[in-house]
């Protein structure tokens, strides 16, 4: 039995030696083949593998592709796998010195079968709807505040309810006020007194008095009281107890606080009035379309029901910060608002209208985006078809805007390119063929 075990062991020791040894022959010969035959005419050399030559056609033993006869450095040679499947045809281009591509070939007759359908891409003049949802806000610029700069009591109220439309100069309330009581007896005492001093024979004492009527009359002035009412107290000579506050600007009562009776102090807001002639709409526009937004566009304000006419905007401001839960920015439009029929707080629809100029532009439905590269199939021949890598612009309607890749009258595959996207393992395909200096080598299916 050891005598037996000793001759296995030898054997199979003699055996290794043996394949060991004609390995090595191998990879000689296949070093020599590189160094020697490259002086001979007629030399064949793997697609895949440069580093193998052979003087002979033949399939390459390392991945078993047919061998490409090389004659110098013009010659090139389509290489041609076979893949085969229900009429579906793969096929590997390959130059020297340039990239690998696949083509797809399709049957002419199985192309409607399995749904292609091809569309040319366009250049035409490509204009984005951007939509936000917008709401009515007041023109801050035309807001009033209504004060009294002393100290007094509400006599009567004229603009007694808020929501009431008033005019610019319509009274609003009257009061009553002590230091304006006194300041009007200090005006008619001044007056009186430089009616008397006129002819006096000191000018001194004559242009005293004109100046204390003067900043008795200036006192009245800041207290808003007009020249009308100023006047009317230099003919009558009588102090009027109740002076009536006047609107400064038309528009609507949007706070009341004017009560009669109640004491009132300059700090004391007794009424907001707002001019709504012209709103603002502030919209929401989503950060990703922002690069389409700029002051001066134009928008157009439809109305959340129907039978009413939309109206235009215009864009006026784009406030610097985003809304960090709804990852939006407050752009405002200003809007003439005839009739009144945009109300505040009220929700609108607004349409941005922004001009992209003249772009080639594909179906949207024609790109396949794969999150790393999209791509859009490209009729290359008679039952050929190519994807080829796209770069995108934005989305116009049902349309998707081109920047590179593909030009104006090029065929692209608008139905059934998932299909042949399947077919050809594109993805696959990509990280395979991707080259050292980090280009995709371009496929045709």
């Amino acid at each position: 039995m050891k005598k037996i075990f000793l001759i296995l062991i030898l054997v199979v020791g003699l055996g290794f030696t043996l394949v060991k040894f004609n390995l090595i022959q191998n990879i000689l010969g296949i070093f020599s083949q590189g160094t020697t035959q490259e002086s001979k005419s007629g030399i064949y050399v793997c697609p895949m593998h440069s580093t193998y030559t052979s003087d002979r056609p033949g399939d390459c033993p390392i991945c078993g592709m047919r061998l490409v006869k090389k004659e110098g450095k013009k010659t090139s040679k389509i290489v041609e796998r076979k893949m085969e499947h229900e009429g579906h045809k793969m096929k590997m281009d390959m130059e020297e010195g340039k990239e690998e591509s696949l083509k797809l070939e399709i049957d002419p007759d199985k192309q409607q079968y399995i749904g292609i359908k091809i569309t040319k891409a366009i250049k035409k003049d490509a204009k984005k709807e951007i939509k936000a949802l917008g709401t009515i806000v007041p023109d801050e610029t035309k807001l009033a505040h209504i004060h009294t700069k002393f100290s007094g009591y509400i006599q009567k109220v004229f603009a007694d309810y808020e929501g009431k439309l008033v005019s610019k100069g319509q009274p609003l309330f009257t009061v009553y006020s002590p230091e304006l009581v006194s300041t009007q007896e200090e005006y008619l005492l001044a007056l009186e007194a430089k009616e008397k001093l006129q002819g006096s024979k000191f000018p001194e004492i004559a242009k005293s008095q004109r100046e204390l009527l003067s900043a008795a009359r200036k006192r009245l002035e800041l207290w808003d009281v007009s020249d009308e009412q100023i006047d009317k107290l230099e003919k009558s000579k009588q102090v009027t107890k109740e002076l009536t506050i006047y609107s400064p600007v038309s528009g609507f009562i949007t706070k009341r606080e004017a009560f009669e009776g109640t004491e009132i102090k300059p700090e004391d807001t007794l009424y907001d009035i707002a001019d709504l002639s012209r709103v603002w709409v502030f919209a929401e526009v989503y950060e990703v379309d922002l690069p389409q937004i700029v002051i001066g566009q134009t928008a157009t304000i439809n109305f959340q029901y129907g039978n009413e006419k939309p109206l235009t905007g215009k864009i006026t401001y784009i406030y610097p910060t985003i809304d960090p839960t709804t990852r939006t920015v407050k752009v405002r439009l200003e809007v003439n608002n005839s009739g009144f029929k945009l109300k505040p707080d009220m929700y609108v629809n607004a349409v941005i209208l922004s001009d992209l100029g003249k772009q080639i532009v594909v179906p949207t439905r024609a790109v396949i985006d794969s999150g790393e590269r999209k791509i859009v199939f490209v009729k290359s021949g008679k039952g050929e078809f190519t994807p080829q890598e796209v770069e995108l612009g934005p989305e116009v309607n049902d349309e998707r805007v081109i920047y590179s890749g593909i030009n104006e009258g090029d065929e692209v595959v608008t139905d059934g390119n998932f299909l042949l996207d399947s077919e050809s393992n594109l993805e696959t395909a990509l990280q395979q063929m991707k080259p050292t200096g980090g280009h995709a080598g371009h496929i045709m299916m």
